[in-house]
């Protein structure tokens, strides 16, 4: 691409606020970042009628067909793909001009089959990407889907990200398992690890310590306090957090789990809650701001961060729990594993999971210098390796290898 001006021009494809998606916040909060050594423009449809997304600060927002007419403008272009239908967009941008892919998951089958066959637009195209990558085994898999006889298991096997991989000019990923996966599929094809950032909390919270946020919320101050953060989904293994909690909380009467973020299980999660019997130590707060997001994670004294199966992504709550010194638990899984284990506390997926769970709460709770040093472990990690310039820095050296690699 022509390079214009003294810093480079990249385009960014990726949701923006008022979207409820991980990555929106992703890209409000690092794009800033890239002033004074970047010019960005961030391509974003309009979320509704009444809705426009919100520009982060030192970028303009175009709209996506805009980019097509203006396309050598730029230095370089970034995709934010996410497995999710905010992303549809995104995706079809990539397929229409390949560029830079920056992969949030490195599964996209649950994004492509919900953009085609689950809304019944286009089974032949479902069909067509299923069969390019897997052949007769994908045409099968795209006809069980049509009659709605498939589950979301096959989507994790069957990660339909390949095609997008082999016709991009670069792959940026947020972990080494990520890297790992894309290098299975497209052994040729540069990529670049540049670790999930951990953004920065909003202004408005600075004066918020562990105290006020109790007070906030309703929380006493000796009471020990537990809590999930983000979309909670299948994936993320309620069930096992909150049974691991029940046990937890019959040795510590004293003790409250925050299950904070929307419920994605399709009312399982208030069922569960009942049945263990733990309704009176429970919270679910549904979808929450960036700024109560932040309220609840402070009043914490561990963070509960658990995935199985992944679809090779990396958490923004993990981040942002790391850099608030919280101690956390998860899974010894994913991108999860590369976390040092003198850092967090670390669940395997092939033991009972709620047991662990309740095993280390209860040590956590028992141990307070034990907490303390896992949180002032957790603050360095994200200081040396989740900065949000030093990924700026990285993204921006990943630009030019591309180029160059172009070039010459």
């Amino acid at each position: 691409m022509a390079r214009t001006g003294t810093q480079p021009r990249l385009a960014w494809f990726s949701p923006l606020p008022p979207l409820t998606s991980g990555i929106s916040d992703y890209t409000s909060e690092i794009v800033p970042y890239f002033d004074g050594r970047a010019d960005v423009d961030v391509f974003c449809p309009r979320p509704g009628l009444l809705k426009p997304p919100r520009a982060p600060r030192g970028a303009r927002v175009l709209r996506p067909a805009r980019y097509f007419g203006r396309r050598d403008a730029y230095d370089a272009c970034l995709y934010h793909l996410g497995n999710n239908p905010d992303h549809e967009f995104v995706y079809a941008a990539a397929r229409r001009r390949p560029e830079v892919a920056v992969l949030h998951d490195t599964v996209l089958h649950h994004l492509i089959a919900h953009a085609t066959v689950e809304r019944g637009w286009d089974p032949v195209g479902y069909e067509r990407v299923l069969e390019d990558e897997y052949g007769d085994r994908g045409g099968r898999l795209a006809t069980l889907r049509e009659r709605r006889v498939a589950t979301d298991l096959e989507k994790f096997l069957f990660p339909l990200v390949s095609h997008v991989v082999a016709e991009a000019k670069g792959v940026v990923v947020h972990s080494h398992d990520a890297a790992a996966r894309v290098a299975a599929g497209a052994p040729k094809v540069p990529v670049a690890v540049i670790p999930h950032h951990a953004g920065a909390p909003p202004a408005s919270v600075g004066s918020i310590d562990r105290d006020v946020a109790r007070r906030m919320i309703g929380v006493r101050p000796e009471t020990f306090v537990a809590g999930h953060l983000g979309f909670i989904t299948r994936p993320k293994q309620p069930a096992a957090i909150l049974e691991g909690f029940a046990r937890f909380h019959r040795k510590v009467p004293d003790s409250l789990l925050l299950m904070v973020g929307a419920d994605r299980t399709g009312g399982a999660l208030p069922r569960l809650v009942a049945q263990l019997g733990i309704a009176d130590a429970v919270r679910l707060t549904g979808y929450v701001n960036l700024e109560q997001m932040y309220v609840n994670l402070r009043a914490m004294d561990v963070s509960i961060n658990l995935r199985y199966p992944s679809a090779g992504e990396s958490s923004g709550t993990l981040a942002r729990s790391l850099a608030e010194g919280r101690a956390v638990i998860v899974n010894n899984y994913g991108s999860w594993a590369e976390l040092p284990h003198d850092v967090a506390l670390k669940v395997e997926i092939d033991r009972p999971q709620a047991e662990q769970v309740a095993e280390h709460l209860v040590r956590l709770a028992g141990d307070p210098d034990l907490r303390a040093a896992l949180g002032d472990r957790a603050r360095a990690y994200a200081h040396d390796h989740l900065d949000p310039v030093r990924c700026v820095e990285r993204y921006l050296a990943f630009v030019r290898r591309v180029n160059e690699g172009e070039s010459g």
